[in-house]
């Protein structure tokens, strides 16, 4: 079974080919705003590193957010095109659970992303990954309120602190998250969608 992981969600990119458990290839890059310009060329690499013909991939699986407006918005589209072409549906992937399943901590995770100076993406899970508090978009004082009520073991992108609360910096265990996945449910190339759970800055206030 060969899986293609597609992460352009955040300033790292993250692209891999995993066949049987085994990662046959993984591209980490730091490539902020330029996601146009090297991700589908890093799709291209990870599968001649595998020495993995496009047609035999068997699973597509694609991180839709949230994160980056333009890095969710170019990974679901590279996804779309490629599933279309060898006729493959796709598994989103929520950027959110994916660190709460690349931690080892075995109770309950509160996954946190910044998606600007003062708001974040938010969800809480428990330890076998389901979900506690939906994914949502929240203020720095709402996400405090939460972590009183929970004390969950809070994961990121980087090590900081929120209010009294430890953020601890978590890597993407790419294995285990496709694993995760593996037998969830997919999506039909044209019906996948990106989750901004907010609206780009540019068009925020637009429809109130």
């Amino acid at each position: 079974m060969i899986s293609l992981f597609i992460d352009t969600s955040m300033a790292n990119v993250s692209i891999s080919v995993v066949k049987d458990n085994k990662i046959l290839s993984l591209i980490e890059k730091d490539i902020p705003n330029m996601h146009s310009a090297y991700a589908t060329k890093y799709v291209k690499d990870a599968l001649d590193t595998a020495n993995i013909d496009a047609n035999d991939v068997d699973n597509i699986m694609v991180v839709n957010g949230p994160g980056s407006f333009t890095g969710v918005r170019i990974g679901v589209t590279i996804a779309k095109t490629y599933g279309y072409l060898i006729k493959k549906d796709i598994t989103p992937i929520s950027s959110l659970k994916s660190l709460a399943i690349s931690s080892n901590y075995n109770d309950m995770v509160m996954s946190i992303i910044p998606a600007n100076k003062s708001s974040y993406y938010v969800g809480i899970y428990d330890k076998d990954y389901n979900v506690i508090y939906d994914e949502c978009f929240m203020k720095k004082e709402d996400i405090l309120v939460l972590c009183d009520k929970y004390n969950p073991y809070i994961v990121g992108l980087d090590q900081s602190i929120i209010g009294k609360y430890k953020i601890n910096k978590q890597n993407l265990d790419i294995l285990k998250i496709v694993n995760y996945y593996m037998d969830k449910e997919k999506v039909n190339s044209h019906k996948i969608v990106p989750n901004y759970l907010k609206l780009p800055q540019a068009l925020e206030g637009k429809n109130d």
